[in-house]
């Protein structure tokens, strides 16, 4: 898998936090070949990320930083959309409010990371 390109440490921490915990619930409940499928997915999300913070400016600064959080969080929400059966209902709203909630402090926590050049 590519690995997504950061601002700095920080910025490392809260992303990589966040994107294993999200592999993580959807690996436990996913088969192979679904979780297979789930991080193709979130490759061209990195893909994206990373081709978009080649050209990073001040202007576009929260833009990029918020790129993996907004785009991995629909993904992740269609994703368990997709798989919730009467059988796994309570797990998968457990995880989608675990992440959400992850979210949202990842969301504070990059607003604290300043524009470098």
């Amino acid at each position: 898998m590519t690995k997504p390109i950061f601002a700095n440490t920080m910025h490392q921490i809260i992303i990589n936090d966040y994107l294993n915990l999200m592999m993580s619930f959807a690996k436990e409940i996913s088969t192979k070949t679904k979780y297979q499928n789930f991080k193709e997915v979130l490759e061209l999300i990195i893909e994206y990320h990373n081709t978009y913070g080649e050209n990073v400016s001040m202007g576009n600064w929260n833009d990029w930083l918020m790129i993996i959080p907004i785009n991995s969080s629909v993904m992740v929400n269609g994703y368990f959309a997709g798989l919730s059966t009467k059988n796994n209902s309570k797990i998968i709203k457990s995880y989608k409010l675990l992440l959400d909630n992850s979210l949202e402090l990842l969301v504070r926590d990059l607003k604290d990371i300043e524009y470098y050049e």
